[in-house]
C-alpha cells in the first residue's frame, strides 16, 4: 500500500468527524419540529458530543503541525478561511460550557450562539467542500476499495469507544434534559372528547371524564361508566363514604362507587367545573358555576352560596386546597376563603385550573390568556418563558401538573409542555392530534393525556448522567482520540519517504 502521511491523515478522519458532528446535529433538528420520529435524544448527545471532543483534538493536531484546512476562493482566501475558524471555534467553546450545569438562561443564550455559528458556517463549509471535491476524489480513488485501510482502520479506533457508549447513552443536551424525543401514542378512546381525569384513590384505576365517564388504566382496557348522558365538566374523587363528586352543564352528581349508580345532587347552579372536597372534614364540598361559589356541609345534600367578595361570580371557575386554605378564581382574578369572605390574591385574569405541587410547597394557576403563576405562599410569580403564545401574545394554559422532579403543562395551543428548572417550558406535541390538551398525568415519568380526541401516552426518555459515566466517557474520548492518532503516526513512520501515488490523500488545500 502506498504511504499515507500522518498530517493527510488527520485531517481526513477531522473531516469525517465534522460531518459526523453535522449528521448527528440534524437530529435535534428533526425533534424540534415535533415530526411523530422517535428519536432517542440521549444517543444523540453521546454521539454528537463525543465526535465534538475528539474532531477538536484532531483540530488541535492540525494547529500544531500548521497544516490546519484553509478554503481557496477568489479575493480574500485568507478572510474566507479565518472566518470558517473563528464559526468553528464557537461551535466548539459553545458546545463545551453547554456540559457544565449552568442556569437555563444562560443555557438558551448558549444554545442559540452555538445554533448562530452551526448555520452560519454551512455556506463556508459547502466552500471548503466544492473546493476540496478533487482532492478527495482522488484520494478515495472512485471507489471504496480505493481507500487506504489504514483510514478504516483508524476510522474504527476513534469511533469504537462511542459504539460502546450508546449501550449506556446519558442526557447531556438541554432538549434531552426535558424527555423530548419521543413520540405520543393513543392509548384509547379515539375521537371521545376528553376534559378531566384524575386518578382513584382506592387504586381502581383512572377516571377520565368528558364526553361520558371512563375508567380504566394507563396501558389497559377502558369502559365507560353508568353516567348520565351528559358532557362532564368538573370532577373530585374520595377515599371516603362517597367517591366521586361529579359536575356538568346541567349540575352535579355523586357516586359511593366509581361503578354507580349516580345520583343527581340538588345543586342549584349550572357549569359546574370546579368541584373540591375538604381535605379535614370530607363531607364538606365546594363547587363552582355560572351563579358563583357553592358549599355543602353534609356531603351534597344541602348548598349554600358562598360568593361574598368576589369581583365576577358569574365567571367562578377553578378550586383548590393550599397549605390547608381554600383558593378560587373568577374571571378577574384569584381569592382565598378567608373569615367567611373570598380575598383577591392577585389580579391573574381567566384562571381555569388552581394546582398544588406534589410537595405542596407551591400553588400553580393556569390561565386561558395569561400563562401561568406560581404562588410560593408570599408572592405571585409568572413562570411561561418558552409557552406558545397567539399573535396577540395570549398565552393559553389549561391545567398544570407539578411532581417533584418536573412540572408538566396542558396547553391549548401548543400541546404538552415540560419544565424541569423552573424558568423555560420545552413542547412535547410530537404525536398528539390537533387539538386541545386539557389535563395530564405524570406516572413516574409515564405521561397520560386527556384531549379533545380521546387518550394519548407518552414516556419520558430523559437519562441523567453521573460521576462514574464522565469517567467512563473521559476514558472513552482519550482512548479513542490517543489512540487513532498514535496508529495513523506509528504506522506512517516506515514510509515517510515514499512517493506518493494515485489513490493516496492529497495536501489538504489551502
Amino acid at each position: 500500500m502506498a504511504a499515507w502521511h500522518t498530517v493527510e491523515g488527520v485531517g481526513t478522519l477531522f473531516i469525517v468527524l465534522v460531518v459526523l458532528a453535522w449528521c448527528s446535529a440534524f437530529l435535534y433538528l428533526v425533534a424540534r419540529t415535533r415530526l411523530p420520529i422517535p428519536i432517542n435524544l440521549a444517543i444523540v448527545d453521546m454521539v454528537h458530543v463525543y465526535v465534538g471532543v475528539v474532531s477538536l483534538a484532531f483540530l488541535a493536531s492540525l494547529l500544531a503541525t500548521g497544516r490546519l484546512p484553509q478554503v481557496d476562493a477568489p479575493g480574500k482566501p485568507a478572510l474566507i478561511g479565518g472566518t470558517l475558524l473563528v464559526l468553528y471555534l464557537a461551535l466548539y467553546a459553545t458546545g463545551s460550557i453547554l456540559l457544565l450545569p449552568l442556569g437555563s438562561t444562560i443555557s438558551e443564550f448558549l444554545v442559540t450562539t452555538h445554533l448562530l455559528a452551526a448555520v452560519w458556517s454551512v455556506p463556508l463549509t459547502t466552500v471548503y467542500w466544492w473546493r476540496s471535491r478533487s482532492e478527495l476524489a482522488r484520494f478515495f480513488g472512485g471507489s471504496l476499495s480505493g481507500v487506504p485501510a489504514r483510514f478504516w482502520l483508524g476510522l474504527a479506533i476513534v469511533l469504537l469507544p462511542a459504539a460502546a457508549l450508546a449501550v449506556i447513552p446519558r442526557a447531556l443536551s438541554p432538549l434531552a434534559e426535558t424527555g423530548t424525543g419521543a413520540v405520543w401514542s393513543r392509548v384509547a378512546l379515539p375521537g371521545v372528547f376528553l376534559d378531566r381525569m384524575a386518578p382513584s384513590p382506592k387504586g381502581e384505576g383512572i377516571v377520565a371524564g368528558g364526553e361520558g365517564l371512563y375508567l380504566g388504566q394507563p396501558d389497559g382496557r377502558w369502559r365507560r361508566l353508568n353516567f348520565p348522558s351528559e358532557l362532564v365538566l368538573g370532577l373530585a374523587l374520595s377515599a371516603g363514604p362517597t367517591e366521586a363528586y361529579v359536575g356538568t352543564d346541567a349540575g352535579a352528581y355523586a357516586a359511593s362507587n366509581l361503578d354507580g349508580p349516580y345520583r343527581e345532587l340538588p345543586l342549584p347552579g349550572h357549569g359546574i367545573h370546579g368541584i373540591v372536597i375538604d381535605p379535614r372534614a370530607p363531607s364538606t364540598i365546594w363547587a363552582s358555576s355560572r351563579e358563583g361559589f357553592w358549599r355543602s356541609d353534609d356531603g351534597g345534600e344541602h348548598w349554600v352560596n358562598v360568593s361574598q367578595g368576589l369581583k365576577a361570580p358569574a365567571g367562578s371557575w377553578a378550586l383548590g386546597y393550599y397549605h390547608g386554605a381554600l383558593y378560587g378564581s373568577d374571571a378577574l382574578g384569584v381569592y382565598r376563603w378567608t373569615d367567611g369572605t373570598w380575598e383577591r390574591m392577585s389580579e391573574q385574569k381567566y384562571v381555569v385550573s388552581l394546582d398544588a405541587s406534589a410537595d405542596g410547597q407551591r400553588l400553580f394557576a393556569a390561565s386561558m390568556g395569561e400563562g401561568v403563576q406560581v404562588f410560593n405562599g408570599t408572592s405571585w410569580s409568572p413562570l411561561e418563558h418558552g409557552l406558545a403564545a397567539h399573535g396577540s401574545g395570549a398565552i393559553h394554559v389549561i391545567s398544570l401538573t407539578a411532581g417533584n422532579d418536573r412540572m408538566i403543562a396542558a396547553t391549548m395551543l401548543d400541546g404538552v409542555a415540560v419544565n424541569i428548572d423552573g424558568e423555560r417550558w420545552s413542547g412535547l406535541g410530537s404525536g398528539l392530534s390537533r387539538g386541545a390538551v386539557w389535563r395530564v398525568l405524570d406516572e413516574h415519568g409515564r405521561l397520560l393525556a386527556a384531549t379533545d380526541d380521546g387518550l394519548f401516552s407518552y414516556t419520558m426518555e430523559s437519562k441523567p448522567t453521573s460521576a462514574a459515566w464522565w469517567t467512563l466517557f473521559a476514558g472513552a474520548i482519550v482512548v479513542g482520540t490517543v489512540g487513532c492518532l498514535s496508529w495513523l503516526r506509528v504506522g506512517d513512520e516506515p514510509r515517510r519517504r515514499g512517493p506518493r501515488r494515485r489513490g493516496q490523500l492529497p495536501p489538504l488545500p489551502r
